[in-house]
């Protein structure tokens, strides 16, 4: 009866990863470089990506050489407040569907 146990659980838990990770198609960890242009009102932020890696060992980030990933970033006062030459880092989640989601996950100086 243990055995039985063990391995309707075990079976469970695979069946619950594997639903978990066909929500998304992609799952990245994108880092950048904050890069601020005018002064005042004017002000522009831009953030410059130069590497992407799975976001979890598990994830799935596959981009092709030649692809491009196109996305708004979201608003968020941390990007805005960052002194230009910052390292940000964003998660890029993108499901089946092609709907794409990113959130700011970290700033640093």
């Amino acid at each position: 009866m243990k055995k039985i146990a063990i391995a309707l659980s075990s079976f469970a838990l695979i069946a619950f990863a594997s639903m978990s990770q066909a929500d998304s198609a992609k799952d990245c960890m994108l880092e950048g470089t904050v890069y601020k242009s005018g002064q005042g009102d004017e002000q522009s932020t831009k953030v410059e990506f130069h590497s992407m890696q799975k976001y979890d060992e598990d994830a799935n980030c596959r981009v092709r050489r030649n692809e491009k990933m196109e996305f708004k970033l979201p608003a968020d006062t941390r990007l805005k407040e960052a002194p230009s030459g910052s390292t940000v880092r964003y998660r890029y989640q993108e499901d089946k569907n092609g709907k794409a989601d990113t959130q700011l996950i970290s700033v640093g100086a």
